[in-house]
């Protein structure tokens, strides 16, 4: 029951717009599984509850790490520079497959929840300078999101609106 109620919420995590920072979800459901599993192998006697309680246990975690190890072949947010803001994050990235990185990059932002380890996505645009350009000397400080209207200073590292 405990690894159901545990599968639950990170399929809830998974699917929500929040996101962990750390991506660490298919660490975090092979470490539970293996744990419960030998929970259930040292605490309980009986063979038949055993079995019974395994089988349901490994189709949840195949299914749950199945589905992780889908979403890191279709591709991974390669995060090359990221400016913290109070509590928003601008990030700059491009997406990388197991081919290869995508053309373009973009900026986004997003803000951070729970101590930093939950993080929800508010903006996201394509740009064309590198982030060496961004934020350093006085030439592309300034930024806007369109979607939001927030603007930031990078060299600065504060939120004008």
């Amino acid at each position: 029951m405990i690894l159901i109620v545990i599968i639950a919420i990170e399929f809830a995590v998974y699917y929500s717009d929040f996101n962990l920072v750390n991506d660490k979800t298919l660490e975090i459901g092979t470490t539970t599984l293996i744990v419960f599993v030998i929970f259930i192998f040292v605490y309980i006697k009986k063979w038949r509850y055993k079995i019974l309680l395994v089988l349901p246990t490994l189709a949840f975690g195949i299914i749950f790490l199945g589905l992780e190890i889908i979403g890191i072949i279709a591709g991974s947010e390669k995060i090359s520079w990221k400016w913290k803001i109070g509590e928003y994050e601008v990030i700059y990235a491009n997406m990388e497959y197991y081919a290869g990185p995508e053309g373009r990059q973009y900026l986004k932002l997003r803000k951070n929840y729970f101590f930093d380890q939950f993080y929800k996505t508010l903006d996201k645009q394509k740009t064309e300078n590198t982030f060496l350009e961004l934020g350093i000397g006085k030439n592309n400080c300034d930024l806007k999101f369109e979607k939001t209207g927030m603007e930031f200073d990078l060299c600065e590292k504060k939120q004008l609106k």
